[in-house]
């Protein structure tokens, strides 16, 4: 009987103390989990993030803002400006303002759209930005204000503008002078120094709008090659040739054919006693030193010289005298068969000058 209540003692006290172990348990795992709620509880922080004034609100743990931005998916585009630096790390209760940029386009000559983005500003400076950026001379076409704000979506028409430098090459014409030369015959001319126009580089400046010429106007100009003066020499020797009846100046010099004739029938076909015999069609006297010729070419009067003839003066007509053709005068039919047919220098006499 002893022995079954010693049992029943042991028994009682070895539920007591596994009652006791599973309490104790109990306390160390609510006491771990409090303080893992608490170290929770103290790294945690609450972000007010505001994108074009418009707040949300976001609990997250200790970490940089562009890790925040990255874990909720906020994404930050070009030119969208921040107003805290993304590397800083996250405090409690933290603001962070984001404004994002518009999304515009700019119809340039009511031709071509060209998508563009700015942020929070006016017309007139997303002007000097796309300018700048793409490199576009650009002008705000009327109608719209460069003070106007900008807002996403919007189209600002503007016209193009561009200058252009070109250079053009000019000829700079030549100057001509005039000399008298004593020792050229007179009549006569000679290029002495050929003339050469000089060159001239001329820089313009153009400027286009909508690809129309709307001014030019020259900036330099620059002589490269100068010109080069034409020399002319203008004879003012006079021609003249010393004959029997003295020296003259002559007019003129022709080369002719030239045939002999006399004043009898083998020539006229009258003989002495004839009517008209001796006078030639001038009226002068048929004799050595008058001569035939067509008077379209030389006028009766004209005073000659004729090579291997002499000094002689047109005053008689012929048939067969036509064009450059003359006919000299000789006593007798023999002189005149002997003369023969000849091509001879004409001079046509001016004033006797001794």
């Amino acid at each position: 009987m002893y022995k079954d209540l010693c049992n029943k003692l042991f028994k009682l006290n070895k539920a007591k103390t596994k009652k006791i172990h599973i309490f104790v348990s109990l306390v160390l795992v609510l006491s771990t989990f409090s303080g893992v709620l608490t170290a929770f509880a103290e790294g945690l922080y609450q972000v007010k993030v505001v994108i074009d004034g418009k707040w949300y609100v976001y609990n997250t743990m200790d970490m940089k803002i562009s890790e925040f931005f990255e874990k909720e998916n906020i994404q930050i585009f070009d030119k969208d400006v921040v107003d805290t630096n993304i590397d800083k790390i996250i405090d409690s209760d933290m603001i962070i303002n984001i404004n994002r940029a518009e999304n515009i386009k700019f119809l340039i000559d009511n031709k071509k759209e060209v998508p563009f983005t700015v942020n929070d500003t006016v017309v007139g400076v997303a002007l000097k930005e796309f300018s700048k950026e793409t490199g576009n001379n650009i002008y705000l076409e009327e109608g719209q204000s460069s003070a106007a704000d900008v807002v996403d979506d919007m189209t600002i028409k503007v016209a193009s503008f561009r200058e252009e430098t070109k250079t053009i090459k000019e000829d700079i014409p030549f100057q001509t002078e005039t000399i008298e030369n004593p020792n050229l015959p007179e009549g006569k001319v000679n290029v002495k120094t050929k003339g050469e126009n000089g060159i001239k580089e001329i820089k313009i400046k153009e400027i286009y709008k909508k690809d129309e010429l709307q001014s030019k106007e020259t900036i330099e100009e620059k002589i490269t090659k100068q010109p080069v003066k034409e020399i002319i020499e203008k004879g003012t020797k006079k021609n003249t040739i010393k004959t029997e009846k003295g020296t003259f100046v002559y007019n003129k010099k022709l080369n002719m054919k030239s045939t002999a004739y006399t004043a009898g029938p083998e020539s006229t076909g009258k003989n002495p006693g004839d009517s008209g015999y001796g006078v030639t069609a001038s009226g002068m006297k048929a004799q050595k030193g008058v001569v035939a010729v067509d008077t379209s070419i030389i006028p009766f009067g004209t005073k000659l010289y004729i090579e291997g003839y002499g000094y002689a003066v047109a005053g008689d007509t012929g048939g067969a005298i036509k064009g450059n053709k003359i006919d000299v005068f000789l006593d007798s039919y023999n002189d005149a068969i002997k003369y023969g047919v000849k091509n001879v220098d004409v001079y046509v006499l001016g004033e006797k000058i001794s």
